[in-house]
């Protein structure tokens, strides 16, 4: 695998691929890109895409390569559609520039695969360009995640598969998990991590931007996240994702496997800066009783209340084993998700006078809530939407 210092997005992209001495055909191949699509938002607003200047730059590579036909799809973040998300996040402009093919996600047909020995899936749905490209390139956005630490090469195999088959396993050691499932299924031919500007904090979506300046290359894309969790300032066996690829994976089974070429590892490692799960509410009126929070709700604490008034107090369950004071006098009871909503229910019987106070926010986790509360505020704010 290689190691690309850089801040030429083409340049960087063909130094990186034919430095690792691939046997990859690119001539008269079709060729499919999933990079990191995630979000409606243009790159100088946020760092959480893949970067337009890397899609643009492998595409320019690929043509030049002799490829047939190169086509470029995700599926974005809790149910937008792709062409929503590529017309006002630059993909469009610089596919088409460039002599692509949009794939729409949402619009493919899509086809089942068996996972074998899946933990998560047995199997998952797929839109149908996986079994018509040649070759499949992976190009993750390098950075932080609240739910994984990282989100690299496995994490971006996530917009794979369809959205309400990604809600069932977005919690925590589940989802890192469910990443290995479908590697195992949908094996990439190449792994491009964009690190030229990562993103750190409180990623994978409110993170900051930072910039690293490099791409890593590999066709397995185990070794790339590991390297790529090391360059970012991280212990590689942190994240469970990369824990759960070297044994149950389709690629290297020991760190002690891969060979760097390029930039050596300690010229372009960081300290990326870790989420911050705020797992105490910051608001005084605000009391949090917890029973049992898995991760898949413990990140959205600081936003429950979406409004919280001064004059109010404000109740919050989450979790299945709630253990209740015996006075509970609160103007409103938030129960979030599906073991808060179940615990609500166990509330009213105990605490009648509560019972009309009680807001319920089901869901396992509650994505759809999560996302009216800030991807749509935002789109909003922009006009994007009513």
């Amino acid at each position: 695998m290689s190691i690309v210092k850089t801040e030429d997005a083409y340049k960087g992209v063909r130094k990186a691929v034919e430095l690792i001495r691939h046997r990859l055909q690119w001539r008269n191949a079709k060729v499919f890109v999933k990079p990191n699509l995630c979000s409606p938002f243009p790159a100088h607003e946020t760092p959480g895409n893949t970067h337009p200047d890397v899609v643009e730059g492998l595409i320019r590579f690929l043509k030049e390569e002799g490829a047939k036909k190169v086509y470029v799809g995700d599926d974005p973040v809790w149910g937008l559609t792709s062409r929503f998300a590529y017309e006002r996040n630059e993909t469009e402009e610089v596919v088409r520039k460039e002599g692509g093919q949009l794939v729409y996600f949402e619009e493919e047909e899509r086809i089942s695969k068996k996972v074998p020995r899946g933990r998560i899936y047995s199997s998952i749905s797929v839109p149908k360009i996986f079994d018509e490209a040649d070759i499949f390139i992976n190009v993750p956005k390098m950075k932080t995640s609240t739910m994984t630490l990282v989100t690299l090469g496995l994490k971006n195999l996530f917009g794979v598969i369809h959205f309400a088959d990604r809600k069932k396993s977005h919690r925590g050691v589940d989802l890192s998990f469910g990443l290995v499932d479908i590697a195992n299924v949908i094996r990439p031919h190449l792994n491009l991590i964009d690190g030229i500007v990562a993103m750190e904090g409180n990623g994978a979506h409110d993170g900051t931007p930072i910039k690293v300046g490099v791409l890593i290359a590999s066709q397995d894309i185990t070794a790339a996240d590991l390297v790529a969790t090391e360059v970012m300032g991280f212990d590689p066996l942190e994240p469970v994702a990369n824990q759960a690829a070297l044994k149950y994976g389709p690629g290297i089974r020991s760190p002690e496997e891969i060979e760097v070429v390029g930039e050596p590892l300690e010229r372009v490692k960081r300290s990326l800066k870790r989420p911050l799960l705020r797992l105490v509410h910051p608001q005084p009126n605000v009391e949090v009783f917890p029973g049992g929070i898995c991760p898949g709700c413990m990140s959205r604490i600081p936003r429950i209340p979406p409004q919280v008034k001064a004059e109010k107090r404000y109740a919050v369950l989450i979790g299945n084993r709630v253990n209740y004071p015996d006075e509970m006098e609160f103007d409103e009871v938030w129960c979030f998700g599906r073991c808060g909503t179940e615990e609500g229910k166990k509330l009213a019987l105990r605490h009648p006078h509560l019972k009309d106070k009680i807001r319920t926010v089901p869901g396992c986790p509650p994505l759809d809530w999560w996302r009216e509360q800030t991807l749509d505020k935002e789109m909003k704010t922009k006009g994007w939407i009513k």
